[in-house]
């Protein structure tokens, strides 16, 4: 009788992933260049190590046990139930202890509950006891480049490569951190980029510029390319320089020149640019400034402060110059500052040093000042539209509705401004009371020729102040590249609802969930992260939810929640495509 298994040696990195041999029982019915196959079938396998019988001995008999445990553990996963998954793991390790497979997971889930400190510890040890998968080098890669470090996850995107040449994962993250550049053969088709490593890259774009040598605005062109895309802005100095030498005075290639100089640290020529502008243009402002912050950087004080009084001589307005020149900070508010400022802006009849001043007195609360000032920055410059949405602000904040129907209705109805200050005065109305004579400017303001951006923020605004949108007062998580740092999830009680939006999401993002409420007004509680983490959910409050109507004593409806890269969190509902009143309240004390 022929035996119902056989030995075959398989070089499936899955078996690493296992701590299993690279020698294994396969069953005799099966080809064996199905071992070959990626990803690895596990369950021929599974009936070679039974095929065994009583022949089977260690590691097969152990991970024969934990294997049972794989299929919910892979829901758990899936499903992000962290608990679950974390308890899975533990009797997998209990029955097969020592595996990166274990590692990797536990890993996975600590990146879940927003410990990346803690993951890279996981990816790490995993990639020790198994140093040949590719994936464990890829996560911890895309761990440590969420920590920004970038020179560590550099060098696991490169450790993946080295086994595995074409990995796609390690390319995207090599990518991602400007080591490879990604170039699309067809702009339309992902299949179709291309990874060139960086000096590659270098050698190809110096060359570009090379055959460009006496064609100043190609020359230009492909340098503010290189170093807008900050992919090789080394090589769009060089071609700044040689448009340079071209037309030795073009303020355009001067002005560019100076601000590549600066990006990529040579600091003494971006100065020796920037001085030319000055030359070539005394009156300006612009290349004033730009000299003082490369004097800053260059740790010339004296040089920096000679050149800030150049720039605001030239430009009494120009806000970055006098913010610096004065050294407001945020929360300033001393008296003796506001009245150098004013004495400054009297004398150069600056209005944006009154704008100034106005500020510093609404940060200790003195509104009725802040008026003050506004006003005599609007009759310094009639004609501009920054005084004026300053002074629309400071009445709305001393609540003057005469003042605001006398002397800011007016400008607004003239359409001499931008739609500004339009959003500015509906803000107002709205601020005062006045929500159905706001609700029509920022209406008018809609329909208005303006861009897409404008529109959406009008609507979200008419969704807020009609009571169908609600936004949470308790921030989200997200990190500085905009990822979700945590699952967002629907709280219940004592438990865990079904999770809106995952951990690691780009934001903005949205979840949508049905919810049946058996009152005319139910309560949609939310969290972010899992109970049984190592860090405690934050609550991040409860979403009312009014007139819903009822049918055999319940009422289904449709929840809508979006995370937003700011970090905050928009809720709505909808029963039968009506939209539903929501509003946001704190959590509740425990």
């Amino acid at each position: 009788m022929n035996p119902t298994y056989v030995w075959i040696e398989c070089a499936s990195w899955e078996l690493d992933f296992f701590k299993l041999p690279h020698r294994i029982p396969w069953p005799s019915n099966v080809a064996t260049e199905v071992a070959a196959r990626s990803p690895f079938e596990l369950e021929h396998l599974l009936a070679g190590i039974d095929a065994l019988g009583a022949e089977a001995a260690e590691p097969w008999t152990s991970f024969r046990k934990a294997a049972h445990l794989f299929d919910d553990l892979s829901e758990a996963l899936e499903d992000s139930e962290i608990r679950k998954a974390s308890e899975l793991l533990a009797q997998v390790e209990a029955l097969h202890p020592g595996t990166p497979f274990r590692l990797f997971h536990q890993a996975h889930l600590a990146r879940c509950e927003g410990n990346l400190e803690k993951a890279c510890a996981l990816y790490t040890e995993a990639a020790g006891i198994s140093p040949n998968i590719p994936e464990i080098w890829n996560n911890l890669g895309l761990t440590l480049a969420l920590r920004q470090q970038r020179d560590e996850a550099v060098a696991a995107y490169r450790r993946a490569l080295q086994i595995e040449p074409q990995n796609r994962n390690a390319l995207e993250g090599l990518a991602q951190t400007r080591e490879l550049v990604k170039l699309m053969r067809d702009p339309k088709d992902p299949n179709s980029a291309v990874y060139m490593e960086m000096a590659e890259f270098k050698r190809m774009a110096a060359n570009q510029v090379a055959s460009m040598a006496d064609q100043h605005e190609q020359l230009l062109n492909y340098a503010e390319e290189l170093c807008r895309s900050e992919i090789a802005p080394d090589i769009g100095v060089a071609a700044f320089e040689k448009a340079l030498s071209l037309k030795p005075e073009d303020p355009r290639t001067l002005f560019s020149l100076a601000k590549a100089c600066h990006q990529i640290g040579r600091l003494e020529d971006a100065r020796t640019a920037t001085a030319k502008l000055t030359e070539l243009f005394p009156d300006r402002a612009e290349p004033f400034f730009q000299l003082a912050q490369i004097c800053n950087a260059l740790g010339d004080s004296a040089g920096e402060r000679t050149a800030l009084e150049r720039c605001i001589q030239n430009d009494p307005n120009f806000q970055p110059a006098l913010g610096i020149y004065f050294a407001l900070k945020p929360g300033e508010h001393d008296p003796a500052k506001e009245q150098e400022i004013v004495e400054f802006s009297e004398k150069h009849n600056s209005w944006l040093g009154f704008l100034l001043a106005s500020t510093l007195c609404e940060e200790r609360g003195d509104f009725q000042r802040a008026l003050k000032w506004a006003e005599r920055a609007v009759q310094t410059a009639p004609e501009a539209e920054e005084p004026l949405l300053h002074l629309v602000a400071a009445v709305g904040k001393v609540k003057d509705l005469t003042k605001l129907a006398s002397e800011i209705k007016p400008k607004v109805d003239s359409g001499k401004f931008s739609k500004r200050l339009d959003w500015n005065y509906a803000h107002v109305l709205k601020q005062l009371g006045l929500h159905n004579d706001a609700v029509q400017v920022l209406r008018k303001v809609a329909a208005s020729d303006v861009p897409d951006d404008v529109k959406n923020a009008c609507s979200t605004t008419l969704e807020a102040w009609s009571g169908v949108l609600a936004v949470s007062g308790i921030p989200i998580e997200v990190l500085p590249s905009g990822i979700l740092l945590r699952d967002v999830l629907v709280s219940l009680g004592d438990e865990d609802g079904g999770i809106l939006l995952r951990a690691g999401e780009k934001l903005p993002a949205q979840g949508v969930f049905p919810w049946r409420a058996k009152a005319a007004e139910t309560t949609v509680a939310l969290q972010q992260g899992q109970r049984g983490s190592e860090k405690a959910p934050l609550p991040l409050g409860e979403f009312k939810i009014r007139g819903i109507e009822l049918k055999e004593g319940s009422g289904q409806i449709e929840c809508l929640v979006v995370g937003l890269p700011d970090g905050s969190l928009h809720f709505r509902a909808a029963q039968n495509n009506q939209r539903l009143v929501v509003l946001w309240q704190p959590p509740r004390q425990s």
